[in-house]
């Protein structure tokens, strides 16, 4: 969200301390009390800039996906096959949800269900995803082979592949040579027959 639609209230300082109040309290313990103490600002304040906790948790966790996402791009330019570099992308985003410290909180707190049901209904995070999909498949688009709903239900079909393994981290989940195994034989052969690997110009090496 951007800074012009809560005039008064620095954003960033706002999801700084609600960053700082997870990490510490938990996202479930957290109130509106805790993040507007830190900031420096009243409830009624804050509640009149964001509307809701639920909108503050939604504004973080869509800026914290976004600096996730602009690291995962750095990352994946090595990659020029577009079935490798999603792949790589998907492994890539499972390992920093598990790792940095806002989506730990986020997705491995007792707040887990009620986060992932927030996640998965975020708009930002599917526009984050559509930006790193959307030119992998640009030739399939451009012939009509990949309509813009495949495109964009494969995106949500990631995003829920995504959750699903950062939300059983730990011993319940699946260590990263197993996540690897585990796509490489059942997502990339069924995205493999959906788009097409002759229409995506995909070169095995």
């Amino acid at each position: 969200m951007s800074q012009q639609r809560h005039p008064g209230v620095d954003v960033d300082a706002v999801l700084d301390a609600t960053a700082s109040c997870y990490l510490h309290f938990g996202v479930a313990k957290t109130t509106a009390a805790d993040i507007a103490e830190v900031v420096g600002i009243s409830r009624a304040t804050l509640y009149r800039r964001f509307g809701s906790h639920e909108s503050i948790f939604l504004d973080l966790l869509t800026r914290e996906s976004a600096a996730m996402a602009a690291d995962a791009e750095v990352y994946l330019a090595r990659f020029e096959d577009p079935v490798e570099r999603i792949l790589e992308g998907m492994l890539f985003s499972i390992k920093e949800i598990r790792r940095r410290p806002v989506h730990v909180a986020v997705f491995g707190g007792d707040s887990v269900a009620w986060a992932a049901t927030q996640a998965i209904q975020v708009e930002a995070l599917r526009r984050i995803g559509e930006a790193g999909i959307r030119p992998l498949l640009e030739s399939s688009i451009a012939d009509g082979s990949v309509s813009e709903r495949d495109m964009m239900d494969l995106v949500d079909w990631i995003l829920r592949i995504l959750i699903s393994y950062a939300v059983v981290p730990g011993a319940g989940g699946r260590r990263p040579v197993e996540i690897r195994r585990q796509l490489a034989a059942w997502f990339l052969p069924a995205f493999e027959a959906r788009i097409g690997g002759k229409s995506m110009g995909i070169v095995r090496h």
